[in-house]
């Protein structure tokens, strides 16, 4: 059989492709599952009349595409019953009974747990909640809940909500995946302990579990105090919290510094506990195993040797996923490995595609919802072009005989066969992409994983048996994995090492897997129709990747969007020429981890293919409009930076000022006088406070900034209260009258004056302020305010990000969120 036949007749293909329609199709369905069953039904079996295809095989893609569907749909679309823990999401603080059903993850500041709950107040309730337990480590001593117990928490319950931006991460799906419709909060100290404790063998062998890896992760501290006489630097923190992540699969005490650095380097696989993880453990006991079992002439000549090493192998294979916590990805890692491994047994391993689909169609039909996830996707592929790509130049890649030299041109190929099959997972995800791939993995999975994940484990395993032993190996594994760091922050620190790159549309990325698989075949067995094929995706993706410049760089209109970044304000305007100006970033207080820029402005600048921001204006220095952008400063281009006179003494902004200065960002502070530019048609104004001691207020400081495209106009009065509306009303040479209105200060009832609101006279208001945020903001009365004056308004906390267009003459709005 030839490639072509191997790569597409592999007989679970079909079954594999139905598995991923139907968990699509059912992720669309906001209907009832059976009345989607019957939909599917009915169009089915008119082919199966009409086509008559081979029954066996139609069948069983029937049921297996219906079947999914169907799970699918019922997740999407859940009809929760009255005692479901959704429906008390009505901002009322309740006590809640639950039992800890999942094993602790740590951050510096705090304590996440799912919790199975049993009742609300007075009334049984059903659903998982996620508890989030604050605390400081520095002033309390924190001790972990235990598997399997129960407990009281009094705590408002939120309904898990997504920030609602075009192309966003949808969080409310990924958790709705897991069973997850709410979250609670509360201190170490207001939980209650009722004393109960779920006595079932499971839950007994979790409370084992869970003991241990604390008990692990205590000596992994240890070791890094003992690295050094001195206070341990960042290098040897994150060498420990990179240790634990390897053996336990606890990431949560890994810096987003450190994860940027190993992403930036195309390694961010060796921190989760994944395939990779899987294979390396899989390897070592195999060879321990084989060794052993070597020693055994009679097994030597059976051929018995292997096959019982193999089945011995899946035992600490086994036992390593559930000590890693045996979280989805985990699981995964581990069913894909043990199949392998079972192919191998059976002597089936001559036909790795087919066992690679069997591997998938395994988790999928465990869990259809695994598709959506991003483990899943970056594995599949991953070993997909891997095993692809030794199927096409196995027959004419000429491998050196010598042993070594063997090894290492096989893990370079199977590398960049993975980084070819990545890529544009990477892209759409997380809009990176690693120039020095190759390299890293080349050096540091021979590190990492031949030194550092044993030593682990020996750790691991010697910790109660010889602990002197124990903490020797640890300490050594701290040395090794601090300098594997101290080398990739090196690596990473060299511009041309890694670029960021815009988000793949999914057009894109099935023109790009097509164009690379024909590309193979034209190659390997000079096809014609794969030659002329692509061709012709070649032209085809052209023709997308031309069409999506000409929307980024000259969309003809004037587009603004007002971004979903909860209590806070971040707009995006696009210009007619396709100049770009970014006003605030959002942001929450220093007490949260959350960053606006990360996780909502920057991936929305990237979907809509933007590198780089021609300004930034940053109205005044507050956290709601400040703390999202540091990481637009750095991972963005910023021409210029625009901001008021303040100088604020907080981390965040002497940050900003730092990274403004590395990235030579031009900083402009407009006077009290107007200050102009235009962009062809466009044209800004922007007018800055008189003097540092003109308002006690620092809100009233904000620039205020005028667009006006031809006769279109839009305000961002950032959020000056009725001080500084009085002054702008006099102000000389700027008018206030706007089409468009951003609401000062989140809606709040000391802005919107009745005389501003008369100056400005907009037809249409956009209020930036958080879901049920803690101010109430917009304020009812000048909510009711603008209302009377028969203004639209458009609110993005119950309607998501807001988009307006204009040709300069009319405008449009629409909502990303139907309300």
């Amino acid at each position: 059989m030839d490639i072509r036949h191997k790569l597409t007749l592999a007989p679970m293909l079909f079954i594999f492709l139905c598995f991923a329609t139907g968990a699509i199709a059912g992720s669309w369905a906001p209907v009832a599952p059976w009345i989607y069953f019957i939909a599917v039904c009915l169009p089915a079996a008119t082919i199966f009349i009409l086509f008559k295809p081979d029954k066996f095989i139609f069948l069983s893609c029937l049921a297996v595409f219906s079947l999914t569907a169907f799970r699918m749909a019922g997740i999407c679309a859940p009809d929760y019953s009255d005692q479901h823990v959704i429906r008390f999401c009505n901002g009322e603080t309740y006590p809640i009974s639950g039992i800890i059903n999942s094993l602790p993850k740590k951050y510096p500041d705090k304590t996440r747990y799912t919790i199975n709950c049993t009742s609300i107040g007075p009334d049984t309730a059903v659903g998982k909640l996620i508890l989030t337990i604050y605390h400081d480590p520095l002033k309390q001593p924190v001790s972990s809940l235990r598997f399997g117990e129960h407990i009281i928490v009094t705590s408002k319950i939120r309904a898990i909500r997504n920030f609602s931006n075009p192309g966003g991460y949808d969080h409310e799906f990924r958790m709705r995946l897991e069973g997850i419709t709410g979250t609670i909060y509360a201190n170490s100290y207001t939980i209650v302990h009722t004393g109960r404790v779920d006595g079932s063998l499971f839950a007994r062998g979790m409370r084992f579990l869970q003991r241990t890896r604390e008990r692990f992760s205590n000596n992994v501290a240890k070791a890094v105090q003992n690295t050094d006489d001195r206070q341990p630097d960042f290098f040897s923190n994150q060498a420990g919290a990179v240790l634990t992540a390897l053996v336990t699969g606890q990431k949560e005490m890994i810096h987003e510094k450190t994860c940027d650095n190993f992403s930036k380097a195309g390694l961010s696989h060796i921190l989760a506990v994944s395939g990779l993880h899987m294979s390396l453990v899989g390897f070592g006991f195999f060879s321990v195993f084989i060794f052993i079992l070597n020693q055994h002439s009679s097994l030597v000549i059976t051929g018995h040797a292997k096959k019982a090493a193999g089945i011995l192998t899946l035992l600490p294979l086994t036992a390593y996923a559930f000590f890693a916590g045996f979280s989805p990805s985990t699981q995964r890692a581990l069913i894909m490995t043990a199949v392998f491994l079972t192919s191998f047994l059976i002597e089936k391993e001559k036909d790795p595609l087919n066992t690679l689909y069997f591997a998938a169609n395994l988790i999928l039909f465990i869990d259809p919802g695994t598709l959506f996830s991003i483990s899943f996707q970056l594995s599949f592929v991953c070993v997909f072009f891997i095993i692809s790509g030794f199927m096409f130049l196995g027959r004419t890649l000429g491998i050196p005989e010598n042993k070594w030299i063997k090894r290492i041109c096989l893990m370079i190929l199977t590398t960049v066969f993975a980084g070819i099959g990545a890529a544009p997972v990477t892209a759409f995800y997380f809009n990176m992409f690693p120039m020095v791939q190759v390299g890293t993995n080349l050096v540091m999975i021979p590190v990492i994983g031949f030194l550092g994940l044993p030593l682990g484990l020996a750790g691991l395993m010697f910790m109660d048996l010889l602990p002197g032993l124990s903490h020797l190996f640890l300490t050594l594994d701290i040395h090794i994995l601090s300098y594997c760091l101290q080398g990739i922050h090196w690596i990473v620190g060299f511009d041309w090492t890694w670029a960021r790159v815009v988000t793949p549309r999914p057009i894109e990325i099935l023109i790009y897997y097509a164009l690379i698989l024909c590309l193979g075949f034209a190659i390997m067995e000079k096809n014609k129709s794969a030659i002329y094929l692509t061709f012709l995706l070649t032209a085809a993706g052209m023709v997308s990747t031309g069409q999506g410049m000409l929307k980024r760089f000259y969309p003809g209109k004037l587009v603004v969007h007002t971004l979903d970044v909860g209590q806070g304000n971040a707009s995006v305007i696009i210009t007619p020429d396709g100049k770009t100006l970014l006003i605030d970033a959002g942001g929450f207080g220093s007490g949260s981890s959350f960053d606006t820029g990360r996780y909502i402005v920057g991936p929305f600048l990237w979907k809509s293919w933007i590198l780089s921001l021609d300004a930034v204006i940053l109205t005044h220095p507050d956290s709601d409009h400040m703390n999202g952008l540091y990481f637009i400063f750095e991972n963005f281009g910023v021409r210029q930076w625009i901001k008021n006179h303040e100088m604020v003494s907080s981390v965040f902004f002497k940050n900003l000022m730092d990274i403004a200065e590395k990235k030579d960002i031009k900083i402009h502070v407009p006077g009290p006088d107007p200050w102009r530019f235009s962009w062809d048609q466009v044209k800004i104004s922007i007018l800055g406070g008189k003097s540092l001691q003109l308002f006690d207020n620092v809100n009233n400081n904000s620039l205020v900034t005028r667009l006006d495209f031809l006769s279109f106009s839009m305000l961002f009065p950032g959020d000056i209260e009725e001080k500084r509306e009085r002054e702008l009303i006099h102000a000389e040479n700027f008018s206030l009258k706007s089409d468009i209105l951003m609401s000062p200060h989140h809606g709040s009832c000391s802005s919107s004056s009745e005389l501003f609101l008369d100056q400005v006279s907009p037809s249409g208001v956009i209020i930036s302020c958080g879901y049920m945020n803690r101010h109430k903001f917009p304020c009812r009365r000048v909510f009711q305010r603008y209302l009377q004056k028969r203004i639209s308004i458009f609110r993005t906390d119950l309607m998501g990000a807001v988009t307006l267009q204009s040709d300069g003459i009319g405008y449009t709005i629409k909502t990303h969120r139907k309300f």
